[in-house]
């Protein structure tokens, strides 16, 4: 929000300098970005005061002058204007100020040092040129900068607004603040109008039929308006303030915007049809030609302004083409309204139109001000464009709008939350310098009543903010922190997830935080089955962008995508994770969204070199299934991998398995299918692992157990065995350790083999079983019949061939 000062001391006048003001306005909470001056920087001259004048002993036309600048010494300056005289007041640059882009310096002139120069309006570049020096008024100040005599140009504050702030986006709101720091009265302009024409019922009626998203619609006819350039003042304000002026309708409506905060649209009056004007939601598909020469198709939800026939204007957004004010106006419609703020930000977010109305209407308008704002801009439009106004506003109104017209505050609240010792009276006070009317309530409570204009306050937390605006932060002692501390123990589910972090981070992968957002065409890559539950995910009422419509259901897709763009920036290594949320949709309409703990990680590889072995590397499904192994291990819960019975649609169903908890499947781990992979244009072998946390949190804790290390001898025996190639190892593995006994310590499959010499339909699988007991040596007959059971078992259970 640009403030010219000179506009706001129109509103109010504080006896301050333009810093000051600046700087309380930012200890307030409204932060002033920059002071942009219009005019040169005076600040470095000062007011000298003429003692002496003299005339120079080898020049007729210089003088040599004693100036007083304040210091009680006085400087002996050459000066060749005709008017210098004692007794004068005037401008002098000292040494090392910049004149006209010189540095000046100390000089000798004709033989005289000269410490200075008197300036005159045009050295001071305030004037293009000047006959002489520049006299200042006899009440300046000797020794002031000249900044604080003389006003040149004008200084602008660009204020940031926060977005709860929509009140201060107007001269109105900056002033109401200034008014809080400084103390004084706003002065409003006049809004009154002189009524001359018929009633303003014979030209127009108005009507709501969205009365949830236009709280109030009002109108005014002004006849017979001159369209032209605006008068100068009123140029010189917009420009000031950063718009552009175009004509004298369009440059009135910005000016009662920029002044009281209320947006306003000017109607061409002939081109309305039907003598009605009409606040309703778009018919799906209705299209719109804006101000800007941009059409757009619009929504239900989106909430128009129309004529008896068609849209004439997004409403709170921007104005149609079709009745816009142009040089063959003569009647104009003004419009001034309340809308929901919810409506103009969804539909302004959605076209990507974004204007000075929808700034403000987003963040929340006066509703008080409707008429007001209305009645000023017909009363400017009667003076600047020679128009008359008709009689009466034509006015509708909708539902109350969703505001709090009062809150309760108790004193030792606020007290409690600022670290202060205010009382009743005093917390009234600072209320009341931001028209918070407050009356007591019971022994030490306010009643509070919300100005219509701060619709950013709703519960006592704001109104405590306000009293420690007031107040000034700078102003609240600090003071030690007092309570009782509780044992600090991380949740549950706070420390598995720190441990599903911790072990996907001591395997090399990376964590992620992607926006938990998705469409419905990401689940097609994915091939999910039309009725796949998370196909059901919550949807935004308000989406970013079209194509993040709904909250995710899982994060695979996000870490598809992170891969293929990472593999298009040449890294051949990819492996990520995200711990996070993943949503489902409610079961019951009005409910929440059901929140789970979902953990997802990728694992993506390239063609690397490596340093031995050259590039033959084991298929990157059995890296991942390592990395889960581990996990689980590391996770010390009741969680084993198996043979995927039925594989996810975008896993390959020849590499994938499955997380258990008991029957229960708790994860996935697989390779990415090549027709999912390459819908998400991934040109490398990528595994996936999946692991509902929320599921495994609920889980009981294994604790570790720990063994001594056995002294005696291990003994090895080999197996290479036939099995059928759809057999999975992993199931032959846990029925070897079950067979062998206490005496196995450990089982592993060193070879896998098919071929030639090898049966088709069949592989050779080699295990390596090794016998420890902790207290003896096993004896070899001992081991042989443990082998010999297992060897049985594989015959009987699987059809084993022993090799």
């Amino acid at each position: 929000m640009r403030v010219p000062l000179s506009w706001l001391r129109e509103w109010i006048a504080p006896d301050a300098p333009v810093e000051e003001i600046a700087e309380r306005l930012t200890r307030a909470g409204l932060e002033v970005d920059a002071i942009e001056r219009t005019g040169p920087d005076l600040g470095a001259f000062v007011v000298g005061f003429v003692r002496e004048r003299e005339k120079h002993p080898d020049a007729d036309r210089l003088s040599v002058c004693r100036v007083d600048l304040g210091d009680g010494d006085a400087h002996t300056i050459v000066c060749g204007a005709p008017n210098v005289a004692a007794g004068q007041k005037v401008a002098v640059a000292r040494p090392g100020t910049v004149v006209l882009g010189r540095k000046l310096g100390k000089s000798k002139i004709r033989g005289v040092s000269s410490h200075g120069m008197i300036c005159s309006a045009a050295e001071l570049e305030l004037a293009d040129e000047s006959d002489g020096i520049l006299v200042l008024p006899e009440d300046a100040p000797v020794g002031a900068p000249l900044d604080r005599v003389l006003a040149a140009g004008d200084a602008v504050l660009d204020v940031a607004i926060t977005a709860n702030r929509g009140d201060c986006a107007s001269m109105l709101g900056i002033a109401r603040e200034v008014r809080a720091a400084f103390g004084g009265v706003v002065a409003l302009p006049p809004c009154d109008v002189a009524e001359a024409g018929p009633p303003v019922e014979r030209a127009v009626a108005v009507a709501i039929e969205a009365p949830d998203l236009c709280h109030r619609y009002a109108a005014r006819v002004v006849r017979g308006v001159r369209i032209a350039p605006s008068p100068a003042w009123l140029a010189r304000r917009l420009e000031a303030a950063g718009l552009r002026p175009i004509d004298v309708v369009v440059d009135v409506t910005n000016l009662v915007l920029h002044e009281l905060g209320q947006p306003l649209h000017a109607f061409d009056l002939a081109k309305l049809r039907g003598g009605r004007v009409v606040a309703r939601r778009a018919t799906d598909g209705e299209r719109i030609e804006t101000l800007d020469g941009r059409t757009h198709a619009l929504a239900p939800d989106d909430l128009v302004i129309a004529d008896a026939e068609r849209a004439v204007a997004i409403a709170g957004v921007m104005g149609g083409a079709n009745s816009e004010v142009d040089a063959a106006t003569v009647d104009v419609l003004l419009e001034s309204a309340h809308f929901a703020p919810r409506a103009v930000r969804r539909t302004a977010r959605r076209l990507g139109l974004h204007s000075e109305a929808s700034y403000r209407f987003e963040r929340g308008v006066d509703r008080a001000g409707v008429e007001r704002a209305l009645d000023r801009a017909a009363r400017l439009l009667a003076e600047l464009a020679g128009g008359v106004v008709d009689t009466g506003r034509a006015v509708a109104t909708g539902d109350a709008p969703d505001v709090v017209e009062g809150v309760a505050l108790e004193t030792a609240r606020v007290n409690r939350l600022l670290g202060t010792d205010l009382g009743r009276d005093a917390i009234a006070a600072l209320l009341g310098a931001q028209d918070i009317a407050c009356a007591p309530r019971g022994a030490d409570a306010l009643a509070c009543a919300i100005p219509t204009h701060r619709n950013d306050l709703r519960i006592p937390a704001d109104l405590v903010e306000e009293v420690a605006r007031m107040h000034g932060y700078d102003a609240i002692e600090p003071r030690a922190l007092e309570g009782v501390l509780g044992s600090g123990a991380k949740p549950a589910w706070l420390e598995l997830g720190d441990a599903i972090r911790d072990a996907f981070a001591a395997e090399g992968l990376t964590e992620v935080a992607t926006f938990p957002f998705l469409d419905a065409a990401a689940l097609d890559a994915l091939g999910l089955d039309p009725g796949d539950p998370r196909r059901a995910m919550p949807r935004v009422v308000n989406p970013i962008a079209e194509s993040e419509s709904a909250l995710r259901s899982t994060h695979v897709p996000a870490l598809l995508a992170l891969v293929r763009d990472n593999r298009s920036r040449q890294v051949d290594r990819v492996a990520l994770f995200e711990v996070s949320r993943v949503f489902e949709a409610p079961a019951e309409a009005g409910a929440l969204p059901r929140e789970r703990w979902r953990a997802t990680a990728v694992l993506a590889r390239g063609r690397e070199k490596r340093l031995w072995g050259g590039e033959a590397r084991e298929p990157v499904f059995f890296e991942a299934k390592g990395v889960a192994e581990r996990l689980v291990a590391r996770l010390r819960r009741p969680v084993r991998l198996a043979a995927s019975r039925a594989p996810e649609p975008y896993l390959h169903p020849g590499a994938c398995a499955d997380l258990l908890a008991g029957k229960d499947r708790v994860g996935v781990v697989g390779e990415l299918h090549p027709a999912v992979a390459a819908r998400f244009e991934i040109d490398t072998p990528v595994a996936v692992i999946e692991v509902d946390s929320s599921a495994v949190g609920d889980l009981p804790t294994r604790l570790p157990r720990y063994r001594e290390v056995s002294r005696h001898p291990q003994s090895r025996r080999d197996l290479a065995v036939v099995l059928d190639r759809d057999q999975p190892v992993a199931e032959v593995l846990g029925a070897i350790g079950k067979k062998a006994g206490d005496a196995l310590a450990a089982v592993e499959v060193f070879d896998r083999y098919e071929g030639p010499g090898v049966p088709e339909g069949k592989v050779s699988v080699a295990f390596r079983l090794v016998y420890q007991l902790p207290d003896r040596t096993l004896t070899d007959e001992e081991v042989s019949q443990a082998t010999d059971r297992v060897v049985q078992m594989l015959q009987q259970r699987f059809a084993a061939e022993l090799r």
